[in-house]
């Protein structure tokens, strides 16, 4: 039999019970919100932290490339007390493109010369033991649209990989005058 007394109680409970789900539904949404926004963020980290460190190789693969053509540009040799030139001078009003051999990370080789008519343009890639690669190019000044011929122009394209064709590819580049 039921009475007044045993009717409110299964009343009062069943009342309690949708709120009881209602609550608990509401918990799970907020806490699953907070989640992803934080998996989100840390995603982007992640991402950005990756960048930072590709972007450093590339920039140690171009500085390193740039010291190693300034140190052979601004060479003297000791020998013959002469200037050691491998990428080419100026006598006076000419240029010389007297190549000479350099070594660089190991690796000797000749700089080329490029498509330049007067050989004042050198070029040569460096490639590094941590798979980064670095483009050079010295440029002798020309005497011609204000370029002085005894400027230099040294510049370094530093990646953080030989492969053109990879999306991650950084690209960072220094110069010297």
């Amino acid at each position: 039999m039921i009475t007044i007394n045993n009717f409110f109680q299964n009343y009062h409970y069943h009342h309690h019970r949708g709120f009881a789900v209602l609550y608990a539904v509401l918990m799970v949404s907020i806490v699953l919100t907070v989640s992803l926004s934080l998996l989100n963020i840390t995603f982007k980290q992640l991402i950005l932290s990756f960048i930072a460190r590709e972007s450093k190789i590339a920039f140690y693969a171009a500085d390193s490339a740039l010291n190693c053509a300034v140190y052979w540009d601004r060479q003297w040799d000791l020998n013959t007390g002469i200037d050691y030139h491998p990428f080419g001078y100026f006598d006076g009003l000419n240029f010389n493109s007297d190549r000479q051999q350099i070594t660089c990370m190991g690796s000797s080789f000749f700089a080329n010369n490029s498509s330049d008519p007067d050989g004042r343009v050198s070029i040569f890639d460096l490639i590094f033991a941590d798979g980064s690669f670095a483009e050079v190019k010295i440029i002798k000044g020309s005497g011609t649209n204000g370029v002085d011929n005894t400027v230099t122009l040294i510049r370094a394209d530093g990646y953080n990989t030989t492969n053109v064709n990879s999306p991650r590819r950084v690209q960072r580049t220094l110069e010297s005058f």
